[in-house]
């Protein structure tokens, strides 16, 4: 992924991304956005279905909740 890329993300997150830093941006992006869309195949095939995730998070209730 180019710096040019980079800059272009942050800007429609809204995220700031100094123009120093957009170049380790994007090869971060780079490295990481092919395994994380290959997971994402991997774990939305009908097999995955009903699976849930390993940690479940909890909270007590909103003292006064209807």
């Amino acid at each position: 992924m180019s710096a040019e890329r980079a800059r272009v993300l942050a800007r429609l997150a809204d995220l700031p991304l100094d123009e120093s830093r957009s170049a380790v941006v994007g090869e971060l992006l780079a490295a990481w956005l092919p395994p994380a869309n290959e997971l994402s195949r991997k774990m939305s095939a009908a097999r995955h279905m009903a699976l849930l995730p390993a940690t479940v998070f909890v909270h007590a209730p909103v003292e006064n909740e209807t």
